[in-house]
């Protein structure tokens, strides 16, 4: 019965873990968190910027097509009035910043949580690089209405 009592203390001896252990494991754990949590960052601003400018390309879609048929660029009541789709992520807000009857047009586009602001502008190819402050060509003409999804 002594062997027994002494065999069992031992086992209980071993089991569990040692405070240097678990303190490894937690300083281990933290240096994976501070390596994850920026990059997780990073993609989540990547995709709001990615919702602003797809907002763009579908909105510069609506005013070539609106283009095609009434010969002008419209604001977004035009649009609208037509049966374009006007509707946003969340976060975005739609501008048309101004739309020149048959020449050209200027859009812009920010998400409220990266707040970036994107801009489009149809003599200049498309949408600019994000540390443009406006649209480079396209100026002059009418300020037209914007569309937001809070």
């Amino acid at each position: 019965m002594a062997e027994r009592f002494v065999h069992r203390l031992g086992r209980d001896k071993e089991a569990g873990f040692t405070l240097i252990e678990l303190l490894v494991v937690i300083i281990i754990i933290g240096i994976l968190a501070a390596i994850a949590i920026p990059i997780f960052l990073n993609q989540r601003s990547k995709a709001q910027d990615t919702a602003s400018k797809s907002a763009l390309r579908n909105f510069a879609t609506f005013e070539e097509s609106y283009l095609a048929g009434y010969g002008v660029y419209g604001d977004i009541s035009n649009l609208t009035a037509d049966g374009a789709s006007t509707v946003v992520s969340k976060g975005v807000t739609l501008t048309v910043v101004k739309y020149n009857g048959p020449t050209s047009y200027c859009l812009s586009a920010v998400q409220s949580a990266s707040g970036h602001t994107w801009w489009y502008d149809s003599l200049a190819g498309g949408i600019q690089p994000l540390a443009a402050t406006s649209c480079p060509t396209a100026t002059g003409g009418t300020t037209g209405h914007f569309v937001t999804n809070p």
